[in-house]
């Protein structure tokens, strides 16, 4: 049986293409799933960040590409966290400080300022 040309173009993308389009995909439905959990619309999300209401809509869509920081700012704007960020402990230098909580299968981590 021949391989279907979607297949073939599929085949051509790399991992890290492919798993940062399922994040942006992912990081998308979470924050729509956030906004309806606060009662919130693309318009009062937009006024809250100071950012036009079309670029949220990018957002929501996957088309657009939010830097971290800017993801931050959603979750401040939101009240709630998006995402976390794994994290076992070992990295950490004598002298740092950070708080953690433990989540399955690893932790949590952030600074302490």
């Amino acid at each position: 049986m021949k391989t279907s040309f979607l297949k073939k173009a599929l085949e051509g993308v790399s991992p890290q293409t492919k798993k940062f389009v399922r994040r942006q995909g992912e990081f998308a439905v979470r924050l729509h799933d956030l906004m309806e959990e606060c009662g919130m619309s693309q318009r009062q999300l937009a006024e809250k960040l100071g950012k036009k209401e079309s670029y949220v809509s990018r957002v929501l869509s996957g088309s657009a590409n939010p830097t971290l920081k800017t993801m931050v700012e959603f979750e401040v704007a939101l009240g709630q966290d998006i995402f976390t960020i794994p994290y076992d402990g070992k990295a950490f230098s004598q002298g740092r400080h950070c708080r953690t909580a433990l989540i399955e299968p690893g932790q949590v981590c952030s600074y302490d300022y």
